[in-house]
């Protein structure tokens, strides 16, 4: 998308909302209620999708995890053997002690 294309957003509010923002814009310092308007919803746009990406991002992140747990584990020989040697050398501990 080219970014010097202009488009044209128009809103309908009650007269309290307008000068409520145009007081707001004047107190933050913007030259007019447009420039305050749109400053601040892309400001919050952007959060916005930061966020719900965030959101996507981890529950993609928690499915691939459950995917893994759940997939079956082939052990390997040398960890079945390091892991019996580990259990008899347990099991001499406790019974010797």
């Amino acid at each position: 998308m080219d970014t010097n294309e202009v488009a044209r957003f128009d809103a309908k509010m009650s007269v309290l909302h307008k000068k409520l923002l145009e007081e707001a814009a004047s107190l933050k310092g913007f030259r007019n209620l447009t420039e305050y308007v749109i400053t601040t919803m892309v400001e919050d746009a952007k959060a916005v999708v930061e966020e719900y990406s965030k959101v996507l991002y981890s529950i993609e992140d928690k499915k691939r995890i459950m995917k893994i747990l759940n997939e079956p584990t082939e052990l390997s020989d040398s960890f079945l053997k390091a892991s019996q040697k580990r259990s008899k050398r347990l099991d001499n501990e406790i019974y010797n002690s």
